[in-house]
C-alpha cells in the first residue's frame, strides 16, 4: 500500500514532518492497515498542534482525527499541552483523562463531533521523538547497535560531538542506519526493508492504535 499524503479521506492523521509521513505509510503497509485516512505531515509540532485544534472546531471536515507528535524532553508536559485543547472543545469527557500506554481513542460526547485520537512519541510514557520509536525496533543485543552507542560515548567524552542533547537519539539511529548494506536509508525505508523491525513491540501497539482508531 501506497498512501498519499493529501485525498480528501473522511479521517486524518496529522504528524510532524515527512519523517514521520513515511513511518506511518512503512508500517500501515507491514501490517495491511487500511487506507481509509489521509496523512498530513506539517512544519514540526508547533503546526501540527494547531492544525490539531482547529479541526476539532470543524467536525464536518473529517469523523475522525489523529496526531502524532514527539513527547521530547517531557511526554507529561506534551499530554498536558493537548487534553488542554480538548478539554477547551467542551465536546469531550476528559476531566480525569490521562493518556494510555497504547495510545489515546477518544469518543466526544455528540455523535456529530469527531473522535480523537493521541499519540506521543516514542511511546506515550517516555520523553523521546520519532527516533526513539526507531531505536525501539532494533533489537536489544545488535552489536552494530553496541557500536553504534560506543562511538557516540567516545564523541562525548572528547567533547567532539555538534548535536545537542535532546537530538542524541537522531545521531544514534542514523549512524546505525549509515552502517547498513545500503548506508543512510532513511527510517521509513529502513523499516520496508527490515532494517528495522517493524514487527517490536512498540511498532505493534502503534499499529494497533493506527488500526482501531481508523476501522
Amino acid at each position: 500500500m501506497i498512501m498519499s499524503k493529501k485525498k480528501n479521506l473522511p479521517f486524518v492523521l496529522l504528524v510532524e514532518g515527512n519523517n514521520d509521513f513515511h513511518v506511518v505509510c512503512a508500517l500501515c503497509q507491514h501490517y495491511n492497515i487500511k487506507e481509509n485516512f489521509d496523512v498530513i505531515p506539517n512544519n514540526g509540532i508547533d503546526t501540527a498542534v494547531r492544525k490539531f485544534e482547529v479541526a476539532l472546531k470543524n467536525p464536518s471536515a473529517y469523523r475522525k482525527i489523529g496526531i502524532v507528535v514527539d513527547a521530547d524532553n517531557n511526554a507529561d508536559s506534551r499530554w498536558q499541552q493537548l487534553l488542554s485543547i480538548l478539554k477547551n472543545t467542551g465536546k469531550y469527557e476528559c476531566e480525569s483523562l490521562e493518556l494510555p500506554v497504547s495510545g489515546l481513542i477518544l469518543k466526544p460526547k455528540e455523535d456529530f463531533d469527531s473522535t480523537v485520537g493521541i499519540w506521543i512519541m516514542p511511546d506515550n510514557v517516555n520523553k523521546g521523538m520519532i527516533e526513539d520509536f526507531a531505536l525501539s525496533m532494533i533489537e536489544e543485543n545488535d552489536k552494530l547497535l553496541e557500536k553504534a552507542e560506543f562511538s557516540l560515548c567516545e564523541l562525548e567524552k572528547d567533547g567532539l560531538q555538534r548535536y545537542k542533547d535532546v537530538h542524541r537519539s537522531k545521531a544514534k539511529i542514523h549512524t546505525y542506519l549509515a552502517w547498513q548494506d545500503e548506508p543512510g536509508k532513511p527510517i521509513g525505508q529502513s523499516i520496508t526493508a527490515k532494517v528495522l523491525k517493524p514487527e517490536s513491540k512498540t511498532a505493534k501497539v502503534f499499529a494497533k492504535w493506527l488500526e482501531q482508531l481508523f476501522d
